[in-house]
């Protein structure tokens, strides 16, 4: 991956995606604390989140994914360039064989490493906290815990912590670029951005 961020990190899309890989490992340390302290991780081997759900991307994290594609798995980038009709309701980079259930696990956008993990305003701008919907009821009672919403206080309570607010981390994803302030399903974007990018890395005499 270093050698493509090398190569491009004079440009726009280099220095986004830079941008991107800092938040990413930022929202990491913040979930990582969560984790230790709470025990409380996504339930091993389910999945259910890939299934029937599509990410839409904004235009900086689909820089950095195809950035890393690019340099983890090219020959995938270069099929997704290809057309090909793809009805399946399944996430394009489902693997049942991957623990994570993620080939793309490194690259994958941020509604992926915040489901589950992540805190929530409501509408009187407290925080607050629910358990993800797939997590199965007799672990979620091991911890205390049911299939509700929790205040922030009761969160810590039981658990000890609550994790990182959505929108907090979000409005600074929105702010690495004016162009974030739309995003596009990840099947539609990822073409456009696979052909722009080879493009600036042939003229960088990098193809």
């Amino acid at each position: 991956m270093e050698s493509v961020f090398e190569n491009l990190k004079d440009t726009c899309e280099g220095k986004i995606a830079a941008e991107i890989e800092k938040l990413y490992a930022e929202l990491e340390k913040l979930q990582s604390d969560w984790y230790k302290k709470t025990k409380f991780t996504c339930h091993s081997g389910c999945g259910m989140c890939c299934h029937n759900f599509e990410p839409d991307l904004t235009e900086a994290e689909a820089n950095f994914m195809v950035l890393w594609l690019i340099q983890n798995q090219r020959q995938t980038a270069e099929k997704l360039l290809e057309e090909n009709e793809n009805s399946s309701k399944t996430c394009i980079f489902f693997n049942a064989e991957n623990d994570c259930h993620c080939s793309i696990y490194g690259a994958r956008p941020f509604i992926c490493r915040l489901f589950g993990a992540s805190s929530f305003y409501s509408k009187n701008r407290s925080l607050v906290w629910r358990p993800c919907k797939f997590y199965p009821e007799e672990k979620l009672s091991d911890f205390g815990l049911s299939h509700r919403q929790y205040s922030k206080d009761m969160a810590k309570k039981i658990l000890g912590e609550v994790p990182p607010a959505m929108s907090d981390i979000m409005a600074q994803a929105m702010a690495v670029s004016p162009e974030n302030k739309s995003t596009e399903p990840l099947r539609k974007i990822l073409p456009r951005k696979i052909q722009h990018i080879f493009f600036l890395l042939k003229c960088c005499g990098n193809v």
